[in-house]
């Protein structure tokens, strides 16, 4: 057997039954509050794919999203006056899909690790999980039957929204109240009109962060279960593949010639690019403050609040830092094809812990 991938499956155990009710749970109370628990869903099924295999998780999983999906359907039969058909029908797909994403992000992450995978490849995995079953729904619509599903569901919000601000009109409810809702709904649909082409930047984006926090809550949970998955390096050595660097450039580039030759296609795309990458490169350049702070034997709370200052006062010095740090190599780190191990977190076990991203995180 494969000396990363757990030896123990251990089927219906009691902390697998725990890992796969809280799974369903979560989800379940999620159909109603969404925020935090739905960003947090897929850690305990990550880890119940780690520790029990592929069937109890898979299962589970379906589990959720059938029952998600009812909760859901009950709630939009409830707006049926409200709204026209075809854009509940079209609603609750779009809502669907965030339960199929949140089962597949954990599916992945277990999986992932369960097959021997790194960290930093599990993460690109996971992103990819984040992101493909939207896109995927967004683009069968939108071939099959010409419709932007985003365009409906921030309309569909709008519309009931309206329609709440009419009705608190009629029941008496005082003139001011009532108009700065409305003005709350007007300036909902001007920023989503101004935002709208920059969507997908933001999707990478927040698809990024969803994985990085499952990843990390699925870890913390699996190392309280007594095991050891391959995590990264030191934050201090966290350095990401050069070209990832090409697509940051790239994205100013393309905003400064879109800018300077009034072409709003090239500004759409270089700021999609911007947005993707800009988050990317400020953790590494973070990293690299981290570490001469470090060096320096700056205590870690001060090392928090300076680079967190600095992050506020200057955020673009932060990222170009970042990417320049990929080819000067500021902190002089071994790069990854020259034998050198950049270390992990002290798990002990001899493997490389950066999941293929040594001096790469």
């Amino acid at each position: 057997m494969d000396p990363e991938r757990p030896s123990h499956d251990q089927g219906w155990s009691a902390d697998g039954i725990v890992l796969a009710m809280a799974t369903v749970l979560m989800a379940l109370t999620g159909a109603f509050f969404p925020l935090p628990l739905w960003l947090v869903v897929p850690a305990p099924l990550a880890a119940l794919a780690y520790r029990h295999g592929y069937r109890l998780s898979v299962g589970t999983a379906v589990l959720a999203v059938i029952l998600v999906g009812y909760v859901e359907q009950q709630v939009f039969a409830g707006l049926a006056q409200a709204l026209p058909a075809e854009s509940l029908r079209f609603s609750l797909l779009g809502v669907l899909v965030v339960p199929v994403t949140l089962g597949l992000i954990g599916l992945v992450i277990g999986g992932a690790w369960r097959e021997g995978a790194g960290a930093g490849q599990t993460l690109a995995l996971a992103v990819l999980a984040a992101l493909l079953p939207g896109a995927a729904l967004w683009t069968g619509v939108r071939l099959a039957h010409g419709i932007d599903l985003v365009a409906v569901l921030v309309d569909n919000w709008l519309q009931l929204a309206r329609t709440m601000a009419d009705q608190a009109a009629a029941g008496g409810v005082a003139p001011e109240a009532v108009e700065s809702l409305r003005l709350m709904i007007t300036e909902t649909e001007r920023s989503f009109a101004a935002i709208r082409p920059f969507l997908p930047g933001f999707a990478v984006a927040a698809a990024c962060g969803a994985a990085a926090l499952n990843l990390a809550l699925t870890r913390v949970l699996l190392v309280r279960l007594g095991e050891a998955p391959p995590w990264f390096p030191p934050f201090a050595r966290w350095r990401f593949p050069w070209p990832l660097a090409l697509g940051f450039i790239a994205g100013h580039g393309l905003l400064v010639a879109g800018t300077v030759a009034d072409q709003e296609g090239l500004v759409v795309v270089g700021e999609n690019l911007r947005i993707m990458f800009h988050l990317l490169f400020t953790v590494q350049g973070l990293a690299v403050g981290w570490y001469w702070l470090e060096v320096r034997r700056l205590a870690p709370l001060w090392r928090f609040l300076l680079l967190a200052l600095l992050l506020l006062w200057v955020p673009a010095v932060v990222a170009w830092a970042g990417v320049l740090d990929t080819w000067f190599n500021f902190r002089r780190l071994p790069l990854p094809d020259n034998g050198n191990d950049d270390g992990g977190d002290g798990a002990g076990d001899g493997r490389r812990e950066d999941g293929g991203l040594a001096g790469t995180i």
